[in-house]
């Protein structure tokens, strides 16, 4: 559904960034139909030069949180589908409004699937604002080619077009495929067939009940493996093709839940004929386990089976926070280490689920702009635990994807800078001026703490995003507690990076910073302290007081973790604080 946003606001041209654009579902460059795919060029009108990302994959390194954790698997992958990006994500340009949809912990995964397709508009391309941002946190971003269940418009005359070969034998959809990847910038396919192709339908695109055409759906079932097969060939190296659990060689659609001797295939069947798998829901683990062993057999990795979780309240596959034995499910009982790859699919029930009887709703955001904390807070929640403590392991209920698989950095070189700036905000400030009311653009996000979050001793300290007390950007980091008889340590960022004989970090904060210290963790594990109340602000700007720290004492020394850390006090002593920046030069 066609979502509209507040008209354009009213300002001065220098500071006029937010446009009125509303979410493109379902339209060019975003969405094209199977003829507007085909008939794609770089100089056509379905194209966009607005769209096309240039921001590298950076390299990523893993992220242990502490040394109870060092064994966790860093070779599970986690992609992360919401259901329906092109309605709620499709823009290009800063909008004037705050609650639109949004994500934050792309340390926890590395792969954005642009979930989204219709019966008629069959290709769907990722918007570059989320790959600009994905490609700066190492994840890839891959779109989708989406043909839809017969019932819902589906047909096999969609799925034979798709299927085009030239007088050359190519398959010219699949020259098309590569090509709007490489022009956009971003990282490879899901292949999402979920049409029957042995079913008949009527001129009017209507299911003849009763009446299969069984030849036509097995010939056109072995040139899908084919076009698969030839893909994934002619992909270039680092582009990525995925295909979902549905259809079968001889073109009907039956999920297999697993990956066993009717869908293999389409993993390998001699060659190559997709790079990983999105296996279906309905499993367990001796269905994991026997995939992952004729995964082996095939050659093939059990990492390159995603094994999908369907969190969408309103199902009942994985369901979000209530269902949690398949999570422990997808993990070595002895070793903890992974057996498979994780998909997560429909994780955008924090943003537009509206609550069942079973599942009262978790955040109004999108109606509300007000009810931003429980947006975040159910996004931190699924990664970090009921607890919102990802220091803290969940011993009952939902644990969080942080306690079976590590996070990832890509703060790898200096400078290294933060405002904190999810990528949205009920203000935008840029050089201490409010520029406009209510936005969102993630392409503006800064790279965001490692772990969200971690808390260390006094568990009654908290840590969010405030949108209230900004610096710089659309929000801030807010600490709030008392002080207990623990110190309270904030791991913030992994980092790995090497000190030179004069870099300085620099933090601005607003609030009472009596009690508070920068801690730089060297990669050997040795903790260097900082307290700010032994340091005279350099700068103050409506009540931001800017810190300057020599790290000269380091210098040739690799740093491992940037955090905060509270000392010790008495529970009278409240902490409010806010962190607008950190920085390292």
């Amino acid at each position: 559904m066609l979502k509209t946003l507040c008209s354009i606001l009213l300002c001065s041209t220098f500071f006029c960034h937010a446009q009125s654009n509303d979410i493109r579902a379902n339209q060019a460059p975003f969405a094209l139909t199977l003829k507007q795919a085909l008939n794609w060029t770089a100089q056509s009108e379905f194209s966009s030069t607005q769209n096309i990302s240039t921001e590298p994959l950076a390299r990523r390194h893993a992220a242990q949180l502490d040394p109870s954790r060092a064994n966790l698997d860093t070779r599970v992958k986690v992609l992360y589908a919401p259901d329906g990006m092109n309605n709620f994500a499709n823009y290009l340009d800063t909008q004037a409004t705050f609650n639109l949809y949004n994500f934050t912990h792309w340390s926890q995964i590395d792969v954005l699937n642009w979930f989204a397709g219709t019966a008629d508009h069959v290709v769907q391309i990722p918007a570059r604002p989320w790959v600009d941002t994905a490609h700066r946190n190492g994840v890839k971003v891959i779109g989708s080619i989406f043909l839809a269940i017969a019932k819902y418009g589906g047909s096999a005359d969609t799925a034979e077009a798709l299927l085009k070969q030239d007088v050359q034998g190519r398959f010219i959809m699949a020259h098309r495929l590569v090509d709007i990847a490489q022009y956009y910038g971003f990282d490879g396919w899901l292949m999402n067939q979920e049409t029957n192709l042995t079913v008949i339908k009527d001129a009017e695109n209507e299911l003849v009940e009763g009446q299969k055409d069984n030849r036509r759906g097995a010939k056109l079932g072995q040139k899908m493996l084919a076009f698969m097969q030839y893909l994934t060939a002619i992909a270039p190296q680092g582009m990525e093709i995925h295909w979902y659990d549905s259809m079968l060689e001889n073109g009907e659609v039956r999920w297999q839940n697993q990956l066993n001797e009717k869908n293999q295939a389409f993993l390998h069947q001699g060659v190559s004929s997709a790079d990983a798998m999105f296996m279906n829901y309905w499993w367990n683990k001796p269905m994991v386990e026997r995939s992952v062993s004729l995964a082996q057999e095939l050659g093939r990795s059990g990492y390159d089976l995603y094994f999908g979780a369907d969190l969408w309240p309103s199902r009942n596959a994985q369901r979000a926070f209530s269902k949690t034995q398949w999570l422990e499910d997808l993990f070595d009982s002895d070793t903890k280490q992974g057996l498979t790859s994780i998909a997560l699919f429909a994780p955008n029930f924090n943003f537009n689920f509206s609550g069942e009887p079973h599942t009262p709703v978790f955040s109004k955001f999108k109606d509300d702009p007000q009810d931003s904390l429980r947006f975040y807070q159910t996004e931190q929640r699924l990664f970090v635990g009921d607890d919102l403590n990802l220091a803290n392991n969940d011993l009952d209920g939902w644990p969080g994807i942080g306690l079976y698989v590590p996070a990832k950095t890509t703060v790898n070189a200096l400078p290294f800078e933060t405002h904190f700036n999810t990528g949205q905000g009920k203000k935008l400030i840029e050089n201490g001026q409010q520029v406009l009311s209510g936005w969102t653009d993630i392409s503006k996000q800064d790279l965001l703490p490692t772990w969200q979050f971690a808390v260390y001793g006094n568990l009654s300290m908290t840590v969010a995003y405030d949108f209230e007390e900004v610096f710089s950007g659309g929000s801030s980091l807010l600490f709030t507690g008392s002080l207990s008889t623990q110190k309270t340590r904030i791991p913030l960022y992994q980092t790995h990076f090497v000190l030179g004989k004069n870099n300085t970090a620099t933090l601005t904060l607003k609030g009472d910073v009596s009690a508070l210290s920068l801690y730089v963790e060297t990669a050997e594990g040795k903790r260097h302290m900082f307290a700010l109340n032994a340091i005279t602000p350099s700068d103050s700007q409506q009540d931001w007081r800017t810190y300057e720290v020599s790290l000269s004492a380091l210098a040739k020394e690799p740093v491992g973790q940037l955090g905060m850390l509270f000392r010790e006090g008495t529970a009278e002593e409240n902490v409010n604080v806010y962190l607008g920046q950190l920085a390292i030069r």
